[in-house]
């Protein structure tokens, strides 16, 4: 209303004014003469992220007013050209720019007689261009350098590698996958010198894919050590927590399934990996307990983080859980197809020469597990992952602290939760454009948790 004075806000808007601008928003297709433009008619976009996906995915609805539908007459193959910018970010021009595919109309409501609310949903182009392809072709060398190889060859963009995989002498028949689909194939063998996992995903804040280890995530520096988020409504608005990110909302729900990481032989199982040449199998137990032991005398619990999510004093009938052979998986392993009396000599996908290096694929698939054992979502204010200056969100170290349940015996400072608070990766992302806030959910993981009171 015109003659009322705007608060202002900690983050240094008024209250009231808008977080981001639409800047354009451009549908387009082969079958159009021209672009339609529909900025000024979205009412909502979601856009989500997640790491195991070399893709975006967004929910758009805007209001129809002048034939949209009837006008670019969807099919399917329809892209829209986003173009946004966080309203704090107009003046250094970091804008955010994304091509998706409109591949599906969720819905069509009626508001009146010549309104109608549109929702689709899109997802990230590169993924469609991807789809229509298909490789069958040899490849050689490291697989992180084969996925970069891939998806610049056949979708022309860059895969930004941070990490180093331990095998170099690989060679493959990409078995008749698009290119997205071999890219994550590969991925599977793309492991670290101590068998941690490699992620290939796409964000928001960068043009490239990222291909990372997470060794690097669980060593990297806490990037909000100074400014953790904290869940504490009663100190948001008091003094002194300006250093704080508020938490809006968090979700701690479905956690701690020990079972079912139990029954996907990812605690104790025996793993058996069969020469085809020979027949004879190369077996090994797998004991979660000695990945973590490892994982622990390297530092590589996440930042400051002590307790592994996992409690060794587990026993059934006196005997640890890790020790059992809980499952019983076998798979083709060694088969030499690529070597023999050549001038090189390459090892195939599954091709392994001990036991340790089958262990490492054993410890990719586990760690993968434990990181989702104690998912975490927030709810933040945007502006933090939506700056479009390079900013990345998945795979991203940050601090959460929520405050102990338990008020006796107070020292005079707040206590920690030490199970829910503690040093998490990032591991997916939803962000929401309301038409006035912009907001992000993130989803969280961790490998461990804080061992002890932190300062904050």
């Amino acid at each position: 209303m015109s003659g009322q004075m705007k608060r202002n806000r900690p983050d240094g808007l008024a209250e009231g004014s808008n977080e981001y601008v639409i800047l354009s928003a451009l549908i387009s297709s082969a079958r159009m003469e021209t672009s339609v433009e529909i900025a000024a008619l979205i009412d909502e976009f979601i856009i989500y992220e997640h790491i195991e996906k070399p893709y975006l995915t967004m929910l758009l609805q805007f209001l129809d007013q002048a034939n949209i539908i009837q006008l670019v007459d969807f099919q399917g193959g329809e892209k829209l050209t986003l173009k946004f910018q966080q309203i704090e970010e107009i003046e250094r021009g970091n804008e955010i720019q994304k091509e998706f595919l409109i591949d599906r109309i969720e819905s069509v409501v009626k508001a009146d007689e010549r309104n109608e609310v549109v929702m689709v949903h899109c997802t990230e182009y590169h993924m469609f261009e991807s789809s229509v392809q298909n490789i069958s072709k040899v490849y050689t060398g490291a697989p992180s350098i084969m996925i970069q190889k891939i998806i610049s060859s056949y979708l022309n963009k860059q895969v930004v590698i941070d990490g180093n995989d331990s095998i170099g002498d690989m060679q493959v028949i990409i078995p008749n996958l698009h290119p997205i689909e071999a890219s994550m194939w590969l991925r599977e063998s793309t492991l670290t010198n101590s068998g941690l996992p490699f992620f290939l995903y796409s964000t928001l804040g960068v043009e490239n894919l990222i291909l990372r280890d997470f060794e690097k995530m669980l060593s990297q520096p806490v990037s909000n050590i100074r400014s953790p988020y904290i869940f504490a409504p009663s100190l948001t608005n008091s003094s002194g927590v300006a250093k704080f990110y508020s938490i809006e909302e968090f979700k701690y729900e479905g956690t701690e399934d020990l079972h079912k990481l139990i029954r996907k032989g990812l605690v104790g199982a025996q793993y058996s990996f069969i020469d085809v040449n020979s027949g004879v199998p190369e077996s090994l137990h797998f004991d979660i307990e000695n990945l973590f032991t490892t994982l622990t005398a390297q530092n590589l619990l996440g930042g400051e983080n002590s307790r592994y999510n996992y409690g060794p004093q587990y026993e059934v009938k006196d005997q640890k859980i890790a020790s059992y052979n809980s499952k019983v998986i076998t798979r083709i392993g060694t088969s030499n197809a690529f070597r023999g009396d050549y001038s090189q000599n390459f090892r195939s996908y599954q091709d392994e020469s001990n036991g340790g290096d089958y262990n490492k694929r054993v410890n990719s698939k586990a760690l993968k597990g434990f990181l989702a054992k104690t998912p975490l979502i927030i709810k933040v204010k945007g502006r933090e992952f939506i700056s479009g200056n390079n900013n990345f969100t998945l795979g991203k170290a940050i601090r959460i602290i929520f405050l102990d349940n338990d008020t006796t015996g107070d020292t005079g400072y707040a206590k920690k939760d030490l199970k829910k608070s503690g040093d998490y990766i990032i591991i997916g992302a939803k962000h929401v454009f309301n038409g006035i806030k912009a907001t992000t959910e993130l989803t969280c993981g961790k490998i461990a948790s804080l061992g002890q009171e932190i300062e904050i």
